[in-house]
């Protein structure tokens, strides 16, 4: 019979504490990213039935602004139900979520414009202001509605849905040249032309 003892070396559990270390890490770095990228198709698919609704329409855009453009689809009674209303907002936006079907009731979009950013994550073009206009038709795609919340992408960049009904992500580095620790501002203020004629609230 042999008389060596049957166990592991030093090294061999070293070896196997490292490999167990390396999966440990992909699974921290990989599951996050996987969260993003399903939040975002997501969040991609809600913009591009909004603004698919908006295109079926065969009108010009209505005069609204802000989150009360987005909200023109359920006074119209466009959007009804739970199911629909949760289209107006992003998955990955933990503040705002849908409140329930009774504070869609009595909305009076004609006052103040984004008086009720609560009740939806988007921005609205505003189409109040004759030089941001959008108009059906045009030969260039402007943005008509976006999650103005780039936190709920991992603060890379903006869902943003175009005339014309087509959406895409809009990526801080790679589209607009900025910096990735700086916020994206929407509105007059915004240092991106494209995002100037949105208005959050």
């Amino acid at each position: 019979m042999d008389g060596k003892q049957k166990g592991f070396t030093l090294i061999e559990i070293l070896v196997v504490v490292t490999i167990i270390g390396v999966l440990a890490g992909l699974v921290v770095v990989l599951i996050p990213k996987g969260q993003f990228e399903a939040k975002k198709a997501e969040c991609m698919h809600n913009i591009k039935q909004i603004v698919g609704m908006f295109e079926a329409m065969g009108m010009s855009y209505p005069k609204y602004a802000g989150p009360n453009l987005p909200l023109y689809l359920v006074k119209k009674g466009e959007l009804q139900g739970k199911d629909a209303l949760d289209l107006l907002f992003c998955p990955g936006d933990e503040d705002e979520t849908f409140a329930g079907e009774d504070a869609y009731k009595d909305l009076n979009l004609k006052g103040k414009q984004g008086e009720f950013g609560g009740l939806t994550s988007y921005a609205g073009r505003n189409q109040l202001d004759g030089a941001c206009a959008a108009k059906k038709g045009a030969s260039r795609p402007v943005i008509l509605i976006c999650d103005d919340d780039e936190g709920h992408h991992d603060a890379k960049g903006l869902v943003c849905g175009f005339t014309g009904g087509s959406v895409k992500f809009r990526d801080k580095v790679d589209d607009w040249n900025m910096d990735l620790k700086k916020a994206v501002e929407i509105g007059e203020g915004s240092d991106i032309d494209e995002l100037k004629c949105l208005l959050a609230d």
